[in-house]
């Protein structure tokens, strides 16, 4: 039980550190884009600014420009093209050593928009339940945690992206030239644990990612794009950018840029003055695991861009999508038209909407689940599945 009357004081104290913090932010966000337009020519010495911090600090992650400016703006033409959005997301429920039984589940929803085509979506669901000791438990015995099946949901989601690319493509006959995004709702790069990069993990990280690339390469074979698209970024790849940019070379140390000036902010709010309808220049990222993506012929790069109509609220959002799609000619702008036409009525793609929708398992499923596997037991052997008392109190509540 919270007693409000006892934090009163609290309260009142952390609502003036958060004005105070609002307003030194806001002279960071002023000073860090001067930066972007005072170091705005990319020339050898950021790139060797950029080298050196990667050299000098391997986790670094900055990001590394894919163009000749870091501040670029940009607007597409209007075109009637009409694309086909692939939306995919993936829920989960985790093992729980308080409930009846262990196990795991993973369900995927999947949604497939033909702009344009007056057709209705296309909408599927993939649940699949995980119970067999191979299932549950590592190599070392040790049952699986919320990162290992969040791991496992990220390569479900790209699997099926994957596998409705290639129906889509052959829904159009082959035709390469139909627009085919495959968008998922994150990063399109993974994270790797420090669990996963330890000697014991090692091995399951270096599976989990070559299945991953395995699913983008099938992505890339069928001519569609793969997109990761991040609503709320909290990431300041670009901001550690500008920050190294001012640094002289000779000062490039490890503390010097974990040490970031602009590390209170994110990339959102320099980026915060796009107008609508509006991207920045386009970014790699200096992730460890990007090298491995890069050497798979996958490397991962990103742009924001603002999906809001009114000019008065922007909606930031970043878009990563791999270099080899990104270097198409002309296939930033057809990216950024789609997406944009998307978000149209919600600042929010309609696909990963619905796609989310499909894929969440809500706390009443999950009880109709676990009642419907108690009955089943129940039939088999006479005997019924129980919760722990921990878990039977969390259902009066």
């Amino acid at each position: 039980m919270l007693e409000l009357s006892k934090v009163m004081e609290q309260v009142g104290a952390m609502s003036l550190e958060i004005a105070r913090r609002q307003a030194r932010y806001q002279e960071l966000v002023t000073q860090a884009r001067q930066a972007l337009v005072t170091y705005d020519q990319v020339d050898e010495a950021l790139q060797a600014k950029i080298t050196r911090a990667q050299e000098i600090d391997p986790t670094w992650r900055g990001a590394r420009p894919c163009g000749d400016s870091l501040n670029e703006r940009f607007i597409p033409l209007h075109s009637e093209e009409h694309a086909s959005l692939i939306g995919v997301d993936g829920s989960q429920i985790y093992p729980n050593r308080h409930g009846p039984a262990l196990y795991y589940l993973i369900n995927t929803g999947v949604i497939v928009l033909r702009q344009g085509s007056g057709e209705a979506p296309i909408i599927n669901t993939r649940p699949q339940v995980f119970y067999t000791e191979d299932d549950l438990y590592d190599d070392n015995l040790n049952l699986l945690n919320a990162q290992m099946v969040n791991g496992l949901r990220e390569s479900e989601e790209m699997h099926e992206l994957a596998q409705w690319a290639e129906k889509e493509r052959r829904h159009w006959g082959g035709d390469a030239e139909r627009l085919i995004l495959a968008l998922t709702d994150g990063p399109l790069l993974i994270w790797i644990s420090e669990e996963e990069k330890s000697s014991a993990g090692e091995k399951a990280a270096r599976e989990r990612v070559k299945a991953y690339l395995d699913q983008l390469q099938r992505i890339q074979d069928s001519r569609a794009i793969p997109i990761g698209y991040v609503a709320r970024p909290r990431s300041a790849n670009v901001l550690r950018l500008l920050h190294v940019a001012q640094l002289a070379e000779s000062e490039i140390s490890k503390e010097a840029i974990r040490t970031s000036r602009y590390r209170a902010l994110t990339d959102t709010t320099l980026f915060h003055d796009l107008q609508p309808n509006q991207r920045t220049a386009l970014f790699s990222s200096t992730a460890q695991v990007n090298k491995t993506f890069a050497d798979a012929g996958q490397e991962i790069c990103f742009f924001y861009i603002n999906v809001a109509r009114d000019v008065h609220s922007p909606h930031i959002a970043r878009v990563d999508l791999p270099r080899w799609a990104a270097e198409q000619p002309g296939m930033l702008d057809r990216v950024h038209r789609a997406i944009y036409r998307d978000c149209d009525g919600s600042n929010y793609p309609y696909t990963l909407i619905r796609a989310h929708e499909l894929a969440l398992v809500t706390y009443q499923e999950r009880r109709e689940l676990e009642n419907m596997l108690t009955i089943a037991y129940m039939r088999l052997t006479g005997e019924s599945l129980t919760s722990s008392i921990k878990e039977e109190l969390k259902g009066n509540f």
